[in-house]
């Protein structure tokens, strides 16, 4: 197919989804042209697109392309859609999702060695938004279940994929072999600056005020869903 009309028969689709297009799925969709010929129509939109003069970019997340609006007219798209909600999160669930994102697979316990309090309702909360994932069992006394990010985290933040976090050695020097409360803050902030990029105001300190309606399943009850 002609690259100047896969182009647009991509912007089309990138109009209407909601969450980022990937190039298997465009396609899937667009059964005239091969993989190679959509990336390739994306690597130009990607270049043409951010090149003009528009509130609108294209970036890459998660594996796949979205149009989002540009950080300097965040604050008139908020004012419209009133961004709040669900994906909202509490500072105690940024810490304990930044511990998460850096140190995965990690274990409950691993992660309340690194905050020094319990995490059994925020790990419920980042599982209800879909921002972590059980990804399995540890092999250590006890088979602890293990925690890692998901795709949604990746769109979340912005992120293309997870080597797009800062690196650890980045920051490392705040650490040492146990993360110090300043590492904990550093962890968090770069993904506070990521999460404000994306327009999404800060959340409330209370824990209550961002959880879902629907109850949180306890932990033995996700336990039990476990491998």
């Amino acid at each position: 197919m002609e690259i100047d009309k896969l182009k647009i028969i991509l912007e089309s689709l990138l109009f209407v989804s909601e969450a980022p297009l990937t190039v298997k799925r465009a396609t899937a969709l667009v059964k005239d042209a091969t993989a190679e010929e959509i990336q390739q129509a994306f690597a130009v939109l990607l270049e043409e697109i951010n090149q003009m003069d528009r509130s609108f970019q294209l970036v890459q997340i998660a594996d796949g392309f979205q149009l989002v609006t540009r950080p300097e007219y965040h604050r008139w798209a908020k004012e419209l859609y009133k961004i709040i909600s669900k994906t909202r999160l509490s500072k105690a669930s940024m810490e304990a999702l930044a511990i998460i994102a850096y140190k995965q697979p990690v274990t409950r316990a691993e992660i309340e060695a690194i905050r020094g309090v319990d995490v059994t309702n925020m790990i419920q909360s980042l599982l209800e938004k879909r921002m972590i994932r059980i990804l399995g069992r540890a092999e250590t006394a006890g088979r602890p279940l293990l925690y890692a990010t998901t795709n949604e985290f990746l769109i979340h933040f912005g992120l293309k994929d997870l080597s797009d976090m800062p690196k650890v050695s980045e920051i490392q020097e705040l650490a040492g072999d146990k993360p110090s409360p300043e590492f904990l803050k550093e962890m968090e902030g770069e993904l506070r600056r990521r999460e404000s990029k994306l327009g999404l105001a800060p959340a409330p300190e209370d824990e209550t005020a961002v959880t879902d309606p629907s109850p949180i399943p306890s932990q033995d009850s996700v336990e039990e869903k476990a491998p």
